[in-house]
């Protein structure tokens, strides 16, 4: 058995897949800075974390990668321009390997690609599923936080029912739909 990885990379194509840009839109409308911030899917093009580092007062931002060449990408980027890397570290790992002991409380969450990457055959070594993954973010979310959703994703028929579930059991609240973002927050 081999890591669940994805061997392909995602550059940016707001057209196909806007969630990364709606997420930055999303962060200077609200004027958030300063903040902890995890990112599920860095993408090849960093977005997140290039507009981060324009900001006088940036964020302090984790991303994943389950794509070794957006991995490379991110180190091409944090070589070349280390301020980026002030404010923005990229983690290559299977997402569903992630343990609650490791992980400060985040502000903000963005699990824009829930229910689009575990397989329960490929990834039978990982603790977690969607719904655990879903449950371990809830639990480091600090109070005020939120959890950003993109309605638009491949998984979102399934992660729409793991999030209706988290809402009906009291665990989040639907806060407001931003662009193809849907926000939620701590109930």
């Amino acid at each position: 058995m081999k890591l669940n990885y994805w061997d392909d990379t995602w550059p940016l194509d707001v057209s196909e897949c806007p969630c990364d840009a709606h997420f930055v839109e999303y962060l200077k409308t609200r004027q958030v800075a300063e903040k902890t911030i995890f990112h599920f899917g860095s993408g090849e093009h960093h977005l997140l974390g290039v507009e981060n580092a324009k900001l006088a007062r940036p964020n302090q931002i984790v991303s994943v990668t389950a794509s070794r060449k957006e991995y490379d990408t991110y180190i091409d980027l944090a070589i070349a321009d280390p301020r980026v890397a002030n404010g923005y570290k990229v983690t290559f790992l299977d997402i569903y390997t992630l343990d609650r002991r490791i992980l400060p409380m985040f502000d903000y969450v963005s699990l824009f690609h829930l229910c689009e990457f575990y397989d329960a055959t490929k990834s039978s070594y990982a603790p977690l599923d969607d719904r655990g993954l879903l449950d371990l973010f809830i639990e480091r979310l600090a109070v005020d936080g939120r959890i950003l959703f993109y309605q638009g994703s491949n998984g979102w028929g399934q992660g729409r029912v793991l999030v209706e579930d988290a809402c009906r059991a009291g665990r989040l609240k639907n806060d407001e739909t931003f662009l193809s973002l849907l926000v939620c927050r701590r109930s």
